[in-house]
């Protein structure tokens, strides 16, 4: 079966029908469900762990649809920061940010902005091909406007709590970015490494021969040490260690007497790992004292270092110091670690930096590995130790390492400015406001993630790159005051400012504007003012006198001359001080110069073409507005505190109007969208000009460099200057609840945000706990502490998703070659079976093997049966089979009909089944219902989807296998009718069960099913997806029965293995099953009860083909089969063989169920002709054969082949005598 062809038909069937959004339609109104889309970057193509993401998203929000909740799927896009700023620098060849910069910071940002988009293509069809409704059309976009605006005014109101401050603090650095990174940026970089850690001796001041002992995994921090640390409770020893000798370092020569210091308690530890070297050896105490007694003393340095007094060298105390690892003694660099550092600010100790923030060690300072990374420096350090009998030892060790999580380069703890927010502060509300949500699974909550936020440490938000949402905080350079900007309006406020007023004038009424001709070549400008237009122009000026117009610039066109002349006379302007500038111009239409306006207007499919499409020899709107606005910020530059009257055309009036703004180029086209002049001939207007960050098109752009260029006025009447730093891009994502609606700025945006949150539902993989899922909660909480909001919690229910590996359990990357194409699984299998692998292969939050073979499995067992199952429905249902409302109850299958048997024309009322397995399926139908519905509503997506595969496997592989002789050779036609009811029913309702998870099969099967069998449909019943879930009718839910039927399938299936045991096949009728053992019964129930079920013992008695089953409590074992084969089970056991032959003959000759054969026999055993001619009607029965006859000449066979019946040989032909219409 071609499950992708099935998928591509529903896939357009969607699409033409607009299922998506008549689903939303259908609840508008109804009660919100809130779901919050993750944001990807479209920088790269979207993975295998896409689908999975995507996939358990889906079936939620589809389930909640059919529940009755308006689903609003707001899309979204993270398009900023490290991760897209490696990809452009990889592409431009750039190997660092000074290379950025040379390049030009406006030029690579561009390049990141069109980067972003690359494969958005790909992920909106892969979104689509998966079954993923997501409103793709109006996604929230990070990089936009209106969202950074967003950001910054969070960021205000965490400002005005006094939660945000610059600090010279050490922060996990990345050299190979250069920049900052944040706590939850730095959990997600961990890797275990094995690299040289070394003991070095540091000389005692004043003790000849005597050292402390120090053991440090970074040798390259070395220079930078300012002092030692001890624990003053912990006692320590002075040790000979002469007699070591050089046991312990390669070629080091034999050393006279020395001592070192050390904490005591190592000497008495059994054999450690790290301290091997000290065993055996025969060392020998020759002083004691308490850590305290060390405190002050003076030691040497290593390195000499210009920027460091060796009198600075000195013992300090720090809690911090253990014996659990080390000497008990710890070397301190404040410029390379957080408890240094703090231990520095205690002590008053120097920052020393021997290290540039590119991670290479520093020239000039004599350091060992000068312009080498730190890492390759160790090498250079260490054999300098050496050389120098500073070196005690160095050995392997194995420990975790903080890497980028973006460009895996080892990170550094560097001392260094940065912003920060103070998340110490909230961290009761963190834990306070995680216990409000669900998680799937649950031990995330407290685990994973719950231990994470106990600890939240200051979350640094700057980052010291280009392509991010810049930091709104403006500095002072003459009195140093910081401020933070937090809205568009706040920034235009604030922003220095020229006090210049402008007013836009377009010309009087010209002979062009009466003879409705364009002229817009000042070659051919000879259009001079009308009288009317003379006489506008006066009326404009009269009402300018009172503005005290100090300059005027005009267009130099002759209509724009004289009327800026006139103006000048009447306001009493010396003409003089007129200037003509011809950036001021009319747009140059060019070769529509001379023509009507209507052929110009014409040439253009819309106002927005305008912009882009340039006419032969003329210019487009985009050209206009940039020679304009270039003129008004020049003269606003030029100029302070002036009244200034702009004479131009009504295009350019337009322009300046659309540049002021900052307007992109469709909302600047709805500026003049209808007929009528953006301005009329003479009118005048004041033009509200702040120059804000725009980009090279004069549209509003906060980015670098742009935002850059501004300057705010301080109150000490100082210019401020931004901090050229960006924000971390979680902050981004972070913020989305807020910022997706542009909340507060934006118009309806406070309505928005208030309907769509918190969340009811999100998620993500695994590791979005140190990302996403941290910065949702960080943000939320932060508002809550502003009192911008009364709940914390940004989402109710988390699943949180293991990490999609292959199949030997590696991370998949395109250089290890075992990167899953999605679309070639999708392709191969079909997206609902890729679906489904992942909701059933294991728990949500476990890391998946990603198999082939599981796939072709899930596609086997699951889909392969289930299409079969409604396969075998249209093969055997009657033609004219019609769906009875209520086959099964009226709160599940309520349809209108018509036609057809047993009534069909009226509803039935309650579900009447007589026969045992309709009324078991019809629990069993139920019950799963029941129990989707408790797993759904808890998000426990796996569970539910488990319990609908094993419907599946109960549905086909026992009720219609048990059910075979209803459809195949009913004992009458209310019989079949019956069965064809509830299979039907039971597959309807099925497919809207399934359809959540598995969305094609869903519909395939719904659409099949209401369109072949005259099921009438509203539009509300188009699709699926547009049914209402079903809701279980408890009525008929009989556990005890389902218990029974489970304990007579298990006896039934150890029936069997005895049967393989004896090696005696299922064709072969034998006597009798025996039984006695419990069925596993979960009640407790006896099995004895079974045998007061003659249905459960016919079924049983098919299932085994025996012709008894009988409860035996004084059996030994728990079944016995009896095995004898008599001679008339024998004859049985060869006519159901023919029969079986025979069907896979007909099946062969590609007949029909109902096709009408004979069968003719060629033997010449006479005992086989005697089987036959005893069991000839069964075999005609079994076969629909109208005659079973002896081999004719003539006779045309449809098939014919020789038949092994285990007793013999017989040749059989069959052939069609009654076609099937």
């Amino acid at each position: 079966m071609n499950f992708s062809e099935i998928e591509q038909k529903i896939l357009e069937f969607w699409k033409e029908k607009n299922i998506f959004e008549k689903s939303l339609r259908k609840n508008k109104g109804k009660k919100n469900f809130v779901f919050f889309e993750g944001p990807p970057t479209a920088n790269g193509r979207p993975g295998i762990h896409h689908v999975e993401a995507r996939s358990f998203k889906d079936v939620i929000l589809r389930y909640k649809t059919m529940r009755g909740f308006f689903v609003d799927r707001k899309a979204g896009w993270d398009m900023h920061g490290l991760p897209v700023e490696l990809q452009v620098e990889k592409e431009l060849g750039l190997k660092n940010k000074k290379e950025i910069e040379e390049y030009g910071i406006e030029k690579f940002n561009q390049k990141c902005k069109e980067s972003v988009w690359r494969y958005k293509d790909e992920w909106e069809k892969l979104t689509e091909r998966i079954g993923f409704w997501l409103d793709i059309k109006n996604p929230y976009i990070t990089y936009e406007n209106y969202y950074i605006e967003s950001v910054w005014s969070i960021l205000k109101k965490i400002w005005d709590k006094k939660l945000i401050y610059k600090g010279f603090k050490v922060v996990p650095h990345c050299p190979r970015c250069v920049t900052t990174l944040s706590s939850h940026e730095v959990a997600q970089g961990y890797k275990i490494v094995k690299e040289n850690s070394i003991y070095v001796k540091f000389p005692v001041k004043g003790e000849k021969d005597t050292y402390f002992l120090v053991w440090t995994t970074t040798p390259w921090t070395l220079p930078a040490n300012a002092a030692l640390a001890i624990n003053p409770d912990v006692d320590y020893a002075k040790v000979n260690v002469s007699r070591r000798a050089s046991r312990m370092v390669e070629n080091m020569p034999n050393q006279p007497e020395e001592f070192v210091i050390l904490a005591k308690n190592i000497l008495k530890q059994e054999i450690r790992e790290n301290e091997f070297f000290f065993l055996g050896l025969g060392l020998t105490i020759v002083d004691e004292f308490k850590g305290s007694e060390l405190i002050g003393k003076k030691y040497e340095p290593l390195f000499k270092n210009p920027n460091q007094k060796e009198t600075d060298l000195r013992v300090v105390a720090a809690d911090f110091v253990s014996t659990d690892e080390g000497t008990g003694i710890v070397h301190i660099a404040p410029a390379y670690g957080v408890d240094d550092a703090e231990v520095g600010q205690k002590e008053s100790l120097p920052v020393i930096h021997t290290v540039g923030p590119d991670g290479i060690v520093m020239s000039g300072l004599g350091i060992p590995g000068e312009g080498k990374f730190v890492k390759e420096a160790d090498k250079d350090i260490i054999e300098n130790l050496k050389n120098r009998n500073l070196l005690f030892a160095e050995k392997i060790y194995e420990h975790e390492y903080p890497f980028c999580w973006r460009c895996d380069s080892p990170l550094l703890y560097y001392a260094k400015e940065s912003w920060f927010i103070k998340m110490e502060n909230i961290r009761q509300r963190l834990v306070a406001n995680n216990k409000k949500i669900n998680w799937e699974p649950a031990y995330i909550k407290e685990g994973r993630f719950g231990e994470f936020i106990k600890e939240a440490k200051d979350w640094a938000i700057s980052r010291e790159r280009f392509w991010g949402t810049p930091l709104p905080v403006f500095k002072c350079q003459k009195c140093g005051r910081q401020e933070l900007v937090g809205s568009l309006d706040e920034l235009e406020k604030k922003t220095l400012k020229s006090d210049n007023k402008y007013f836009v004038m377009r010309h009087g009424q010209a002979e062009s504007n009466l003879k409705n001709r364009i002229v817009s070549n000042i070659k051919t400008n000879h259009s001079p003012l009308t009288e009317k237009g003379k006489k506008e122009a006066f009326l404009t000026a009269k009402k300018l006198k009172n503005k005290k117009v100090d300059l005027i610039f005009s267009s130099d066109f002759l209509r724009t001359r004289q009327t800026a002349e006139l103006v000048a006379e009447t306001i009493g302007l010396d003409k003089k001080k007129i200037v003509f500038d011809k950036r001021i111009r009319e747009i140059n239409t060019g070769i529509f110069d001379g023509g009507s306006p209507e052929k110009y207007h014409n040439y253009f499919s819309s106002q927005l073409e305008k912009f882009s499409k340039i006419p032969p020899e003329g210019e487009n709107l985009i050209q206009l507005k940039q020679r304009v606005m270039n003129f008004l910020e020049e003269i606003d530059s030029r100029y302070r505190g002036k009244n200034i009257l702009i004479v131009c055309h009504e295009y350019t009036a337009w322009m300046m109007t659309t540049g002021a703004k900052g307007l992109i180029d469709e909302e600047a086209a709805k500026l003049n969208e209808n007929k009528k002049d953006f301005i009329g001939t003479g009118q005048c207007r004041e033009l509200d000009f702040v120059s804000l960050p725009h980009d090279g098109n004069f549209v509003l752009d906060l980015h670098r460099p742009y935002i850059d260029k501004i300057k705010l006025q301080c109150q000490c009447g100082g210019e401020m200057m931004r901090e050229k730093d960006v924000l971390d891009v979680w902050l981004d994502s972070g913020t989305m609840p807020f910022s997706q609606w542009g909340y507060p700025n934006r118009r309806g945006s406070e309505k928005e945000f208030k309907d769509h949150y918190p969340a009811d539902y999100i998620a993500e993989a695994i590791d979005q706990t140190r990302g996403w899922f941290y910065t949702l909660l960080a943000t939320a909480t932060l508002m809550e502490f502003c009192g911008v909001i009364k709940d914390g919690a940004p989402y109710k229910n988390v699943v949180c998703l293991g990490h999609v590996l292959d199949t030997q359990g590696k991370k998949m990357s395109k250089s290890k070659g075992n990167v899953v194409d999605p679309w070639e699984v999708c392709e191969k299998f079909g997206a609902d079976t890729v679906r489904w692998y992942f909701y059933t292969v294991n728990s949500a939050g476990d890391p998946k093997k990603f198999d082939v073979k599981d796939l072709q499995d899930k596609n086997r067992k699951v889909f392969g049966t289930l299409y079969n199952s409604l396969v075998f429905f249209q093969t055997y249902a009657d033609k004219k089979f019609r769906p009875a409302c209520n086959a099964l109850p009226a709160r599940m299958t309520c349809v209108s009909m018509s036609g057809g048997r047993s009534n069909a024309g009226r509803p039935r009322g309650k579900f009447t089944a007589k026969n045992l397995l309709d009324k078991w399926i019809a629990s069993r139908f139920n019950h799963l219902n029941e129990q989707v519905v408790g797993n759904l509503e808890k998000y426990d997506i796996v569970s539910a989807a488990r319990l609908v595969e094993d419907f599946i496997d109960d549905l086909s592989n026992w009720y219609i296998r048990r059910s075979r002789g209803r459809f195949q050779q009913p004992k009458s036609l209310k019989e079949k009718d019956e069965a064809s009811q509830t299979l039907y029913a039971v597959l309807l309702e099925l497919s809207k069960l399934m359809a959540p998870f598995a969305p094609f099969t869903g519909e395939e099967i719904y659409r099949t099913l209401t369109t072949d069998y005259g099921l009438r449909t509203t539009a509300k019943r188009e699709s699926v997806h547009l049914c209402d879930f079903p809701k279980p009718d408890k009525r008929l839910i009989d556990k005890k029965l389902e218990e029974q039927m489970k304990s007579a399938r298990e006896i039934a299936a150890k029936g069997l293995a005895l049967r393989m045991e004896a090696k005696i096949k299922i064709r072969q009728p034998l006597k009798e099953l025996r039984f006695s053992a419990p069925g596993g019964s979960a009640d407790g129930g006896k099995i004895y009860d079974l045998g007061r079920e003659k249905e459960l013992l016919e079924l049983m008695k098919d299932e085994l083909n025996v012709k008894s089953v009988v409860f035996d409590k004084n059996i030994k074992s728990e079944t016995e089969l009896d095995t004898e084969i008599t001679p008339e089970l024998k004859e049985e056991g060869m006519a159901r063989e023919l029969v079986r032959q025979i069907q896979n003959m007909r099946k062969d000759a590609g007949l029909v169920p109902s096709d009408i054969i004979n069968i003719a026999c060629q033997l010449t055993d006479a005992g086989l002709y005697e089987i036959l001619k005893k069991w000839a009607d069964y075999i005609k029965k079994e076969t629909r054969a109208k005659g079973l006859e002896s081999y004719k000449e003539g006779v045309k066979f449809d098939l014919e082949k020789e038949i092994d019946l285990g007793g013999g040989k017989i040749g059989v032909g069959i052939w069609r005598i009654k076609k099937d219409k």
